[in-house]
């Protein structure tokens, strides 16, 4: 084997290092982003719970509004809670089905 050789056999084990060194770095790099993707995903989920329990809270508070009585509004009140009896009949007529 030349001298040439040995220096090309080192520049080429030299490389090799590198590109493990490289792999390694790029590996943790994943992993570390994995579980931040991870962590999101997570607080994204407990968000859309939160949302969804909110959008519940809000539609009853709509609808013991629309229970409200008062003096001027009981024939429209009627009117709402015959509306809101009419969907519950149609709801459990499509449970039915």
């Amino acid at each position: 084997m030349t001298e040439d050789d040995s220096r090309l056999i080192e520049q080429f084990e030299g490389k090799i290092r590198k590109l493990v060194d490289l792999y390694d770095t790029v590996k943790c790099s994943n992993s570390r982003l994995q579980s931040q993707l991870d962590a999101k995903d997570e607080e994204i989920r407990q968000l859309k719970d939160e949302l969804a329990g909110m959008k519940e809270s809000y539609q009853n508070l709509k609808r013991s509004k629309v229970l409200e009585v008062s003096g001027h509004d009981i024939d429209d009140t009627k009117r709402r809670i015959t509306g809101l009896v009419r969907e519950i009949d149609h709801c459990i007529k499509l449970l039915n089905v």
